[in-house]
């Protein structure tokens, strides 16, 4: 380094010493006010960090005493220690979890399904406490229409979840919303979710009066006595059994209105008008039955083929045997398996000398009519089906109506 050099740098060293004196005589106490704002960041920084580990450390505290008050089996407690680790982490899914526990425990039904509802839909223990949900509102707490709208979200999650088709398959089947049952059938069957009583209620879709009707109605109309759906399905099945007029049981059946009292009231019901339909034409009262089908908007009517059956059948005895074919024929679209169109639509033709046509239809109504007889025998439950042997008269008859979409997936089952 040459002289002039180390000349210049002295120069600057003593420029820069007195440039630095010249700012302290200008800012006196900088420095120390830059250490405590250094002191003081570290102090928020330590006590942010020694906050949030002592809310961890509380947390994970909580979380063991949940755990040891749940294998004890201390409701109350748990559910104290679970509702302020709620109240710490209301986004995590344990504490409502432990909080339902406590509160099934003590049976506090109300309280579980409010606890359930708060389980955070992104947490896989989602849709099994939802599924636990669904069970309580249906079993215990009588609410049927939240049963079905929890376990349509069960399915919104996983479409794959059988219980979550199958009860809200039985709630319409047990409640007579015959199209509904049916549309929720096909979906089940379509992504093979589906239970062996789905197809005892699709093939009796048109017919069927559960012999569980009443029992479950009266038990949902304690939460809805009021509910026109759930008084007619409940008498429907009195009707039907004919227990009311029964000498040994009608003393039970009392408080249920007659037939032509409950129509009065309700003129418009689709059940009623259809139980009626099938009772007339039985009677042969043409007149009556032209009357009934004036009962249903036709907007309703259109979409049952009950209807279209009692169409046919004034037809056929008005005289008019082609109208009377194509609203058999629109009824057997909309229900292929139901055996009274099958036999109608059979006899028909015969009459008119198509034995090639009618012989199918033969085939078909032996099959379905035989099938029915099986259903009827059971007792009281779907559930004591030889669901095996069943499933393969199933398939028959899938494979003589054309529905391939059921046959398919029966192929598989047998």
């Amino acid at each position: 380094m040459t002289h002039t050099n180390l000349e210049q740098i002295a120069v600057e060293s003593v420029a820069t010493d007195d440039s630095s004196r010249a700012t302290r005589k200008k800012t006196p106490g900088a420095v120390s006010r830059v250490l405590i704002g250094l002191l003081a960041t570290l102090t928020i920084s330590l006590s942010g960090w020694a906050l949030r580990s002592w809310r961890q450390e509380s947390v994970e505290q909580l979380h063991s005493q949940c755990r040891r008050l749940s294998a004890q089996q201390e409701w109350t407690a748990l559910g104290r220690v679970a509702s302020q680790w709620s109240a710490r982490e209301p986004q995590k899914a344990d504490p409502w979890l432990y909080l339902a526990a406590a509160d099934e425990g003590l049976k506090d039904w109300p309280k579980v399904i409010q606890h359930l509802e708060h389980v955070p839909r992104s947490d896989k223990r989602a849709v099994a406490a939802l599924v636990r949900k669904s069970s309580i509102e249906f079993e215990t707490l009588d609410r049927p229409w939240d049963g079905v709208h929890t376990c349509d979200e069960v399915l919104r999650l996983d479409p794959r979840v059988l219980i979550a088709h199958k009860q809200s398959i039985f709630f319409f089947a047990m409640t007579l919303q015959r199209a509904e049952m049916v549309r929720r059938i096909r979906k089940a069957i379509s992504i093979r979710r589906e239970s062996p009583e789905s197809y005892v209620y699709l093939v009796s879709a048109s017919w069927l009066y559960n012999g569980s009707l009443y029992r479950h109605n009266t038990r949902w109309l304690k939460s809805g006595p009021e509910s026109e759906l759930f008084q007619v399905a409940q008498a429907l099945q009195v009707y039907t059994s004919q227990a009311k007029t029964d000498p040994e049981h009608a003393a039970e059946f009392e408080h249920i209105p007659t037939a032509e009292e409950l129509l009065k009231k309700y003129p418009h019901n689709l059940e009623l008008v259809a139980y009626f339909l099938n009772r007339t034409i039985t009677e042969g009262d043409l007149d009556r039955v032209r009357e009934l089908l004036q009962a249903v908007p036709v907007e309703i009517a259109e979409k049952d083929c009950r209807f279209w059956r009692a169409k046919a059948w004034c037809d056929d005895a008005e005289g008019h045997p082609e109208l009377a074919e194509s609203s058999l024929r629109k009824a057997y679209s909309l229900d292929p398996y139901w055996w009274q169109v099958h036999f109608q639509l059979y006899d028909l033709l015969r009459r008119q000398g198509r034995t090639e046509e009618s012989a199918k239809f033969f085939a078909i109504y032996t099959k379905s009519k035989a099938l029915s007889t099986e259903i009827m025998t059971l007792n009281r439950s779907v559930e004591s089906l030889d669901s095996t042997k069943f499933c393969r008269s199933m398939l028959e008859l899938a494979e003589l109506v054309g529905d391939d979409a059921v046959a398919t997936v029966l192929r598989e089952r047998v």
